[in-house]
C-alpha cells in the first residue's frame, strides 16, 4: 500500500472515529439527563454535575462530527441561489465558498492551536464542579479545524461535477 493510501485511511479512520465518538458522547448525554430528570421525579435529587457534563459534551460533539457531516455534505447549506445557477458559475461559487471556508479554518487552527498551547504551558484550570486542564477542552478546535481545513482543500482539488438536472418544481433533496 502506498504511502498516500495508507494516510488516506488513516484520514477516513480519524473521521469515522470522531464520529463515534461524538454519536457515544450524546448516547451518554441523553441517558444522564433521562436519569437526572428520573430521579428528580421519584427521588426528590439530583445529578449537580449533569448540566456542565451536558456543555461539554455538546461542545466535543460538535467538533468531533464536524469533518464528517462536511465530508457528506449534511452541513447546514443555503444553496438557493447556487441552484439557479448555470452549473459552470454553481461550480466556481462552490469553489470560492471552500476558500473561504479554509480560510476559516485556517484562522481557526491559529488561535485554537494558540490558545490550547497557553494553557498547556501556564496550567490552567476550569473551576467548575469538575476542575479540568482548560486545554483538554482547548485542543480539540485546532484538531478539528485541520481535518475541516483538509476537507474544504479536498473540495477544492474535486473534479468538477455538475449536479444532476432536477425536475422543474421539485424541491432540493438535501434541504435548505
Amino acid at each position: 500500500m502506498s504511502f498516500l493510501r495508507r494516510l488516506y485511511s488513516w484520514y477516513e479512520w480519524l473521521l469515522l472515529a470522531g464520529l463515534a465518538a461524538a454519536g457515544a458522547l450524546l448516547a451518554g448525554m441523553a441517558l444522564m439527563i433521562s436519569a437526572d430528570v428520573l430521579l428528580r421525579a421519584l427521588v426528590g435529587i439530583s445529578l449537580p454535575w449533569a448540566v456542565e457534563v451536558a456543555e461539554y459534551i455538546l461542545y466535543l460533539s460538535t467538533f468531533f462530527a464536524a469533518p464528517w457531516v462536511l465530508r457528506q455534505g449534511a452541513h447546514v447549506r443555503v444553496d438557493l441561489v447556487v441552484r439557479l445557477l448555470p452549473p459552470p458559475l454553481a461550480v466556481y461559487v462552490d469553489r470560492i465558498a471552500a476558500l473561504i471556508g479554509l480560510a476559516v479554518c485556517s484562522v481557526l487552527f491559529y488561535y485554537g492551536f494558540g490558545a490550547a498551547w497557553e494553557a498547556f504551558t501556564l496550567g490552567s484550570l476550569i473551576f467548575k464542579h469538575f476542575v479540568v486542564p482548560e486545554w483538554w477542552l482547548l485542543a480539540i478546535l485546532p484538531l478539528a479545524a485541520a481535518l475541516l481545513s483538509v476537507e474544504f482543500l479536498r473540495r477544492l482539488a474535486a473534479p468538477e461535477r455538475e449536479a444532476p438536472p432536477e425536475e422543474p418544481g421539485a424541491l432540493p433533496q438535501d434541504g435548505i
